[in-house]
């Protein structure tokens, strides 16, 4: 009688699993991603090309005369190229404990490096559009980050006017209405504690709750508020929070791997090696190469302000 074990199955399908079980555990934690354009680039591609087709000119729109056709006008596209950055982690395990705690060890592995690579996506892509992006709001009418003080708290008119903002600049907003405004939960407390903040749409009172953002609480002013404790913040005078209000396609994430990340499982026995001749030490890690861009710079708002302590 034939039977099906993990060595009939082999490292391919095996790997499968792996590489499914930490996509599966980052994608909760993906909260800027989820606003930007996301990429896979072919493989045998070192460089990303984003390609952006340029707003034509309402002036380009003629009268025309009867019999005669319109003078033709050229399209003007925009490129920007990247190359990948590689990101990675390693949990090393005894063979001890995975003798003793396999399967069980491994999974609760995987989870925890997803959930960190997610992080990590996450910063990256911070990094890009928070220390690139050039429309910046101010509380209180101040007019740099090192004037903040810790009374200059977000308010619903820096939401309103970051908004309109973005509509006077023809952003297009995301799919169910509203441009995405990601914040940490100190921001959040400061903005849905203020009595001004008349406006608050609960989520649970949405329309069409179908498309809700990951991280999703609320509504107001046209903004959907995301929250998240993974906002990096800026060191000034005082601790400065940025909040981020993204229009669609304001920026692109290109992924040099086709399930985004590559997860590598080496149980002890298995990784037999000079350093390692026993068998005693196995490893949990992942990787993942990627590389971001704002593509259209109109599309994005940066609000700094201070934040009370929770």
């Amino acid at each position: 009688m034939d039977i099906t074990t993990t060595s009939s199955l082999g490292s391919q399908a095996l790997g499968i699993y792996f590489d499914k079980k930490v996509v599966e555990s980052l994608q909760p934690y993906l909260y800027f991603e989820q606003f930007g354009t996301v990429e896979y680039v072919s493989q045998g591609n070192y460089f990303s090309r984003f390609v952006v087709v340029n707003k034509i000119a309402t002036s380009s729109v003629s009268t025309l005369t009867e019999g005669t056709p319109p003078t033709s006008i050229a399209l003007s596209v925009s490129t920007v190229e990247r190359t990948p950055t590689q990101y990675g982690v390693n949990v090393e395990l005894t063979d001890l404990v995975v003798l003793t705690s396999f399967f069980d060890l491994i999974n609760s592995t995987l989870v925890e490096v997803g959930k960190v690579i997610a992080r990590k996506i996450d910063s990256v892509i911070q990094t890009v559009v928070n220390n690139n992006g050039e429309n910046v709001i101010y509380p209180n009418n101040k007019n740099s980050r090192d004037a903040l003080a810790d009374g200059d708290l977000i308010d619903v008119r820096l939401i309103i006017r970051a908004v309109q903002k973005l509509r006077a600049n023809n952003a297009p907003e995301f799919p169910g209405g509203g441009y995405a405004c990601v914040m940490h939960p100190a921001v959040a407390h400061d903005l849905m504690s203020n009595p001004s903040t008349g406006q608050w749409l609960d989520i649970r009172k949405y329309a069409a709750p179908e498309n809700i953002f990951t991280g999703e609480v609320g509504s107001v002013g046209g903004a959907r508020v995301v929250q998240t404790s993974n906002v990096d913040t800026f060191s000034s005078n005082v601790t400065v929070y940025p909040t981020t209000l993204i229009g669609a396609d304001a920026y692109r994430i290109a992924y040099w791997l086709p399930g985004k990340v590559a997860t590598y499982v080496l149980p002890p026995e298995s990784n037999l090696s000079v350093n390692n001749p026993l068998g005693q030490r196995g490893s949990v890690g992942a990787k993942v190469n990627m590389a971001v861009a704002i593509t259209q710079q109109e599309r994005l708002v940066r609000i700094e302000s201070a934040a009370s302590t929770l």
